[in-house]
């Protein structure tokens, strides 16, 4: 009897570390699959450029970089030189500011990455939704907590669920495509 319960004893000792061996591989997949902090970063820049530190830390607002906002296509880039009202005094000595100012002296733009897309049958304008005031991290996500931003997938029903909330315009051909 005492060789049952030992055999029992085993086995059970068995199929813990088996399940507990099974719980930590499932959670060490989940933290590489979501949380792993070198996951999906976006793509490199010609020069670092850190959102985090400039939406986030120094909350400097999204239209002050990205002027055209309110009445273009696109919200544009900023000039090189309104980088340089703030770096001009903060840091212009750091490698980044320097190739910077090189961009500006040699009257040069900066060669950004494109990170956000529409196809081509989309006609978005930020425009109308600047109007709504719709805050620019319900598209864009939570660009004041990224360093390099990532690039959002742009889904229709992404916007018609949005459109359906706020009570927007739903005819696909006179708002969105053409």
């Amino acid at each position: 009897m005492a060789e049952g319960a030992k055999a029992t004893r085993k086995e059970a000792m068995w199929w813990t570390g088996w399940f507990v061996a099974s719980v930590l591989l499932v959670l060490t997949l989940l933290y590489f699959y979501y949380l792993f902090p070198g996951q999906d970063i976006g793509p490199v820049q010609p020069i670092y450029f850190s959102h985090r530190i400039h939406a986030g830390v120094k909350q400097i607002n999204c239209r002050f970089c990205h002027p055209y906002v309110e009445r273009s296509e696109h919200a544009g880039l900023p000039e090189v030189e309104k980088c340089f009202f703030c770096h001009k005094y903060v840091i212009p000595m750091h490698p980044q500011i320097v190739k910077e100012k090189q961009h500006l002296d040699d009257k040069v733009p900066v060669p950004w990455v494109r990170i956000y897309f529409v196809p081509d049958f989309v006609k978005f304008r930020h425009q109308p939704h600047m109007i709504a005031q719709i805050d620019c991290l319900r598209c864009h996500g939570e660009v004041p907590s990224m360093d390099r931003l990532r690039r959002v997938d742009f889904q229709m029903n992404f916007c018609i669920t949005c459109h359906q909330e706020k009570k927007a315009q739903l005819d696909c051909y006179l708002g969105c495509h053409h």
